[in-house]
């Protein structure tokens, strides 16, 4: 890259320097495998979209940055290129564009312009999809995910994560303008896998992202991992961390001109050890970066000349101007004016841990000193598990810590310059529930559990919080009373109980049932007429029903008391009958209808009348049964006494009948 001040020979020699290094830096990672990296690229409807005050389309911003990133990374990394609901739309619509092969960026630009964003976005498949390619193969493998929803196709994207973190795939995250609870959903993929989770905003922010993932993808794996915390015993409250004083490295007074920058959390503050993104550009020329590097420390020769130096850690950024002396390093202690935040998630009775619990930490809102029910606003960082630690900038919080049902959330002012710890006490509990019954094998339904509690303004008193599908499942939940159903297609088995703060209830539900076979005996010589069933269990209040139009159902059912009513035909024939169906048996049940089949005609001088005639069937208690305009209709009615009107354009035609049970009866009714 050419200079871009005059006297540029001092440049040149230095950028040669630092090309050096760079080759040198090359030539060791070949003596290694070269890592392997997968880009996933959000292919749904919504990256048509912009992001706020950006004027291209937020494709064509990912493209865009991907482009540039994958230009300034090592040319023998190996890289993949995949995209979802990009051409069905559908929740399948996962391609792999491209196996992961050294870097070929005319290819990748190519492959990237073709994607048509359509519908939905299958997310957790496409990163199951983008990591199998990876499995086979040695070195650093990685996935960057650039998307802007979370997975809309009903998938758990955090257990997807859990997967390739035994499978040693690395997972970075790029959100564009993520939602807060989106954000929050997504976190446990970076934090499962040891990646990062970015959610930006603008262009600048996700060339940025996207070129600070790749590098992380090609980086050695010491040099991601975050500065060790030495463990503390539990306590409550906000404490300061135990001092911790570091050292920045001193140059030698010979050392070749540049910059020798270190990070402090505030001016003649800490200084900051744990890697963090450096980018330093010419005064005056902000998008031509002389050096982008990831590192705890910078050291860049470069020729004299003012500069401009910025650090970068998830929310945190400051920048400095420099000038570089002719002779000499020049040494740059840039104040952050941030504090180290360290969450600890404890259960409030026991103090353990809690160590799948989902941290967020939001700004507190505008204005207002930092308070109990601050509104959290935007999260600034996340992370799953019982202890994390986040750089922030000087300001006031709301840290919320999330399990199962149970949340909590505390206000905390965080300093510049300090480094901090809270411990947020959860109140919460462990409802741990299994399931046992020959059914289970039997049936071939899928048993769900679902947990529900009061509420005078819900159906029936109750409102369903929870629900979780398997034999076996684990819910947390703040202390209080539910009521528990195991659900095995209509088998249900029942109960309540009262939880308390930190304790594990472990609870085994028996789904025991019978089967209740039904069929229906035909009449005489009746027509096919269709068939149906409503069971009604009457030994709970209140009753519960089902009902089906299977011809000669087998029915598997809780063992109980039930009344059923077979129908036949559309019109009134039906029986009921009350059974029993006991655990383990088959309960036979032929319904025998008290019904007739009644076949109509009107007959004149000339024969049968076939135009403009309608028919009425009207039952003892004068309430029609049976309309219809056909002109020798047949239908199955129940046994018993009826009233037969035939209307013509110039009279009516009546006649009484008697149907009795089994029959079949032709009736005539002549305009004599």
């Amino acid at each position: 890259m050419a200079p871009t001040r005059a006297g540029g020979r001092g440049m040149l020699g230095a950028l040669a320097l630092l090309a050096g290094a760079l080759c040198a830096a090359a030539a060791g990672a070949r003596a290694e495998e070269a890592p392997a990296v997968t880009v996933i690229i959000d292919g749904s409807g919504s990256m048509w979209g912009n992001l706020e005050g950006q004027r291209g389309s937020k494709i064509g911003l990912a493209r865009e940055a991907v482009l540039r990133g994958l230009g300034r990374i090592a040319p023998q990394t190996r890289v993949g290129l995949a995209s979802f609901g990009h051409r069905r739309g559908d929740c399948v619509d996962v391609e792999l564009l491209r196996a992961p092969e050294p870097v070929d960026l005319p290819r990748v630009q190519e492959l990237m312009e073709r994607l048509n964003p359509r519908g939905r976005g299958p997310l957790t498949l496409a990163l199951r999809e983008a990591a199998k390619p990876l499995a086979a193969l040695p070195g650093r493998r990685s996935v960057i995910l650039i998307h802007d929803e979370a997975d809309n196709c009903q998938q758990n994207v955090c257990a997807a994560a859990d997967e390739l973190r035994r499978a040693s795939v690395t997972v970075h995250v790029v959100g564009l303008a993520l939602r807060p609870d989106d954000a929050t959903r997504m976190a446990c993929v970076p934090q499962a896998t040891g990646g990062r989770l970015y959610n930006v905003h603008n262009a600048e922010q996700l060339g940025a992202a996207v070129e600070e993932a790749l590098r992380l993808a090609g980086a050695p794996a010491a040099a991601q991992a975050p500065a060790a915390a030495a463990p503390r015993p539990p306590r409550s409250g906000v404490d300061a961390a135990p001092a911790r004083k570091a050292a920045a490295p001193v140059p030698p007074a010979d050392a070749p001109p540049g910059i020798y920058a270190h990070a402090v959390l505030a001016a003649k503050g800490d200084v900051l050890e744990a890697p963090i993104s450096w980018t330093v550009h010419a005064e005056g020329s902000s998008d031509a970066a002389l050096a982008i590097v990831r590192a705890p420390f910078l050291e860049l020769p470069l020729a004299p000349g003012r500069y401009v130096v910025e650090a970068r850690e998830g929310p945190v950024r400051a920048s400095q101007t420099v000038e570089v002396a002719a002779k000499g390093p020049t040494v740059v202690a840039l104040a952050l004016e941030a504090g180290m935040l360290r969450v600890r998630a404890l259960n409030q009775k026991t103090g353990a841990p809690f160590g799948d619990a989902v941290v967020t930490i939001g700004t507190a809102g505008q204005g207002g000193e930092a308070r109990k029910d601050a509104p959290p606003g935007p999260p600034v960082a996340a992370f799953k598990g019982s202890e994390g630690e986040a750089l922030l900038p000087a300001g006031q919080y709301v840290v919320r810590v999330e399990q199962g049902l149970a949340r909590t959330e505390r206000a905390v002012v965080v300093p510049a310059g300090s480094r901090g710890r809270i411990d947020v006490p959860l109140n919460a509990a462990r409802l741990q529930l299994s399931a046992v019954g020959r059914e289970l094998v039997e049936s071939g339904e899928v048993l769900t559990f679902s947990i529900a509690e009061d509420d005078p303004d819900a159906p029936r008193g109750r409102r369903e919080v929870a629900r979780a599908a398997g034999r076996q499942t684990e819910f947390v939940l703040p202390p209080g009373t539910y009521y528990v159903i195991a659900r095995l297609g209509i088998i249900e088995a029942r109960d309540s109980l009262a939880v308390g703060a930190g304790d594990v209830v472990r609870r085994t539900l028996s789904v025991a049932a019978g089967h209740l076979a039904l069929s229906t005996r035909p009449i005489g010589q009746a027509p096919a007429e269709p068939v149906s069933y409503r069971i009604e269990r009457i030994d709970v209040s209140p009753p519960e029903a089902i009902a089906t139009s299977r011809p000669a159902p087998v029915l598997l059912l809780p063992a109980g008391r039930y009344r059923v009513e077979g129908r036949l035909g559309a019109m009134n024939a039906r029986t009921l009958r009350e059974v029993e169906v006991k655990v383990g048996q088959t309960q036979q049940v032929a319904l025998e209808h008290q019904a007739a089949v009644l076949r109509l005609r009107l007959v004149g001088a000339g024969g049968p009348v076939l135009s403009d005639l309608a028919w009425e069937i009207r039952d003892e208690a004068g309430a029609t049964v049976w309309t219809t305009g056909s002109p020798e209709p047949s239908a199955i009615l129940q046994a018993g006494r009826y009233q037969v009107r035939a209307d013509t354009r110039d009279k009516r035609y009546a006649r009484d009948i008697d149907l009795r049970a089994g029959e079949t009866r032709q009736l005539e009714l002549t305009t004599d």
